[in-house]
């Protein structure tokens, strides 16, 4: 996560030298190898700054010296990125700027985790130069991570340059089994079942799925760095943005077709829900629906709150797999509009808004049967309410039925 706002700055670059219109593509090309400049060096150095935010956040959980951590862990990442058969006067090949990008991603992450637990491991057995009390903490500070730093810097070296295991590499090949079952469709439709579930018991399903992030974000940028060398199709279908801009409309569960729907209720307290919670829902906060209606522990709703995403899934991993939209390979703020993110996210791709059109009809259709006998069983009850009250009800027309 602390690597996501150099992604997007660097999306936005991307954006920029390659634009959506053919037109705006001859106007920006004498320009456009300028405009790489940034997204080469966020983006396409993404591997950089994962090693040293993981290792600064691991290392700030253990009370170890976060600075400290996140420099080692960049230290290590390079002298990993160094093929074992380069040669000194060779500098183009000494440090591959290529081998920092998405693909060492798997490598940053575990060379962080790596170096902060060596450290902590040295810490904790006091295996540290220890300085008087009375020197700056400063001091002190770089002394306890001189003993630990070392062993790390020598266990890379050893590894890469003694044993000739290349880290980087090695770490993709074994990641791409899971890179390649997380972006299948059981594991998208798996996803969206979780979601649906943890949610329906009222629980934020953020807290379960969080372990994919590393896993998504990886995928966007392989996204990302194939196109901006003109590669198509783009590798991976179902990376975060592809639940955010065409699953999860709204929110979890689907909830902008659901915010619609409640719009027209004659309950009051549905149509009031609707009224709260449809600006947030544009935005994808689902909670005022989930909360309000509620969807949360309300078995009337739990079939489309499951059905609705689910077939958004497969009618969006279909057409991505037949290459009818562009896939998504920008990061975009997800509190963005549905239509304005998937637009930006595929590159300015209009077919994506004309995809999410298909699943928010999907949404409506298949939440507007439970949602209408819902909304009739509770506007009975409030007229049953308001008769022992003594007040007469307001009485809804049949049209406003949703």
């Amino acid at each position: 996560m602390g690597a996501l706002p150099l992604v997007l700055i660097g999306s936005v670059f991307l954006l920029i030298a390659q634009p959506p219109s053919a037109a705006l593509q001859r106007w920006v090309a004498p320009y456009s190898p300028a405009l790489m400049v940034p997204y080469r060096m966020l983006g396409g150095l993404i591997s950089v700054y994962v090693a040293f935010s993981a290792a600064h956040s691991l290392a700030r959980s253990y009370g170890l010296d976060p600075m400290a951590a996140g420099l080692l862990a960049i230290a290590c990442l390079f002298v990993a990125a160094v093929p074992a058969e380069a040669r000194t006067g060779d500098l183009a090949a000494y440090l591959p700027v290529q081998r920092l990008g998405a693909g060492a991603i798997f490598a940053a992450l575990a060379i962080a985790l790596g170096t902060v637990e060596l450290s902590h491991f040295f810490v904790r057995r006091r295996w540290t130069i220890r300085l008087p009390a009375t020197a700056p903490e400063i001091v002190v500070r770089s002394f306890l991570a001189l003993i630990p730093g070392f062993a790390a810097v020598v266990l890379v070296f050893l590894l890469v340059h003694a044993l000739k295991i290349d880290l980087v590499p090695l770490l993709q090949s074994l990641a791409n089994p899971f890179l390649k079952a997380t972006g299948s469709l059981p594991a998208a439709l798996a996803v969206v079942g979780i979601d649906s579930a943890l949610w329906l018991l009222g629980v934020h399903a953020s807290a379960a799925l969080g372990t994919l992030k590393p896993l998504w974000e990886a995928m966007l940028v392989q996204n990302m760095e194939a196109a901006s060398r003109g590669i198509s199709p783009l590798p991976h279908i179902a990376t975060l943005h592809f639940y955010l801009w065409f699953v999860w409309q709204g929110g979890s569960g689907a909830a902008l077709p659901l915010a619609l729907l409640l719009l027209r209720a004659r309950s009051s307290q549905l149509k009031g829900v609707g009224r709260l919670g449809i600006l947030p829902a544009l935005c994808n906060i689902s909670e005022p629906i989930l909360f309000g209606a509620p969807v949360v522990l309300n078995a009337t709703l739990a079939v489309p709150f499951f059905a609705a995403p689910l077939g958004a899934a497969v009618l969006s991993y279909v057409a991505f797999q037949l290459n009818w939209v562009t896939r998504p390979y920008l990061e975009v703020p997800w509190t963005l509009p549905a239509p304005a993110g998937a637009f930006f996210s595929t590159g300015g791709d209009y077919r994506a808004l004309i995809l999410q059109l298909f699943n928010l009809a999907l949404g409506l259709t298949v939440y507007w049967p439970f949602v209408r006998r819902y909304d009739r069983a509770l506007y009975q009850a409030e007229v049953k309410t308001a008769s022992r009250d003594g007040s007469a009800p307001t009485l809804l027309s049949e049209e406003q039925t949703p």
